[in-house]
């Protein structure tokens, strides 16, 4: 009938289109998130927590896993990454106390023998290779040679130019 029950049910019928994508396995996604608590008593330093947790994946049951943990209270600072493919993973956990000075790092295999990690992580990289993030488009100065091979100044260029841009058209621009 309208209203809030209409956009309640077009985000579930989003949520459930995301999902089958996923499910599908021909696609990458990426989850993010992040829990922070602070909290001040007065007496002393303020106690701050906080939590991140992101979960990157691309075809072919390939994943990245990052956490990291900050906890005042305790002095603790810890942080993993995981590298997995289908079933096996190679996971890096580094973590030290301020308060009490100790270190540690422990890197577990899942599905792999500590021998087979170097293969592994040249299999990762491989497979991920493939899926790099490109860059985004890049304002860049015209780099045209003018004279003694210094660069020609001027405003600044979309690497993709478009029918905006042209020199033969003149276009309005306002600066708010």
């Amino acid at each position: 009938s309208g209203g809030f029950m209409d956009m309640f049910g077009m985000m579930n019928d989003m949520i459930g289109n995301m999902e089958h994508m996923a499910a599908g396995g021909n696609c990458q996604t990426f989850s993010s998130s992040t829990v922070i608590s602070y909290s001040n008593t007065g007496d002393g330093a303020p106690k701050v927590y906080q939590e991140t947790s992101e979960m990157r994946s691309a075809p072919g049951g390939i994943r990245e896993t990052r956490r990291t943990v900050r906890d005042s209270d305790s002095g603790l600072e810890q942080m993993s990454i995981g590298h997995h493919i289908r079933d096996r993973a190679h996971i890096l956990q580094r973590s030290r106390n301020h308060r009490t000075g100790d270190q540690e790092e422990r890197q577990d295999y899942i599905n792999l023998d500590e021998s087979e990690a170097a293969a592994f992580d040249d299999e990762w990289r491989r497979e991920t290779s493939r899926y790099r993030q490109q860059r985004p488009l890049e304002f860049r100065r015209h780099e045209a040679s003018v004279g003694g091979g210094r660069r020609a100044e001027g405003p600044p260029r979309l690497a993709i130019q478009g029918p905006e841009d042209s020199p033969s058209r003149q276009s309005r621009r306002y600066d708010w």
